[in-house]
């Protein structure tokens, strides 16, 4: 009789434990209309400025921590990428869910294959921040993007809640200047100010 207890008991905890996760799903796919938040070509992404991503091998990634901090996040953005240390709290979001391919339904559209799991509880209130890159990871590629961050609310059990509506903007994909091409355009601003004083 005591095993049985001690079974069911164990059994209701695990059970109690997955219906506490917190889940979200990275998913703007939508069969009915337009694409509520689509990802598109910018400037040297080698696409159509403007039309959704729908080639080039980019994958879709998330940023996220537990709390809103979006306004600190987006007040932090500047022209030349994401820094996700930032005193910000974010952190890379991985393992099952936290990346899937980009334009594999439509142009601009993505849908993860299973939730991700935040490890926070359900109905937490998270800070997400969205990005798309062409290479192995966001911070070694040279075409990359980001949303601005916004903050959701996560689910349980098996249910998701999906990246979709307006919950985030939608982004493009640019060419991400080489750290060379700073110091070029340092040195050139340089030397016109050194000339314009011996004048």
């Amino acid at each position: 009789m005591k095993k049985v207890l001690v079974a069911a008991i164990l059994g209701l905890a695990a059970v109690v434990s997955v219906q506490a996760q917190g889940n979200i799903n990275l998913y703007n796919y939508n069969s009915t209309g337009p694409v509520p938040n689509p990802i598109v070509y910018g400037v040297g992404s080698g696409g159509t400025l403007g039309a959704g991503v729908s080639t080039g091998g980019f994958t879709v990634g998330m940023y996220i921590v537990a709390g809103n901090v979006a306004a600190a996040v987006n007040a932090s953005f500047n022209g030349t990428g994401y820094d996700a240390v930032g005193g910000s709290g974010l952190q890379l979001a991985t393992g099952t869910g936290a990346t899937t391919p980009l334009g594999d339904f439509d142009p601009g559209e993505y849908s993860a294959a299973s939730e991700y799991s935040t490890g926070l509880g359900a109905s937490t209130l998270v800070t997400v921040v969205v990005v798309a890159y062409n290479g192995a990871n966001y911070a070694s590629s040279l075409v990359r993007g980001h949303s601005q961050a916004f903050t959701m609310t996560t689910t349980g059990g098996t249910e998701f809640a999906p990246l979709t509506g307006t919950s985030m903007n939608g982004f493009a994909v640019t060419l991400v200047p080489e750290p060379s091409t700073f110091a070029l355009a340092g040195l050139g601003l340089a030397s016109l100010l050194i000339f314009r004083r011996r004048k």
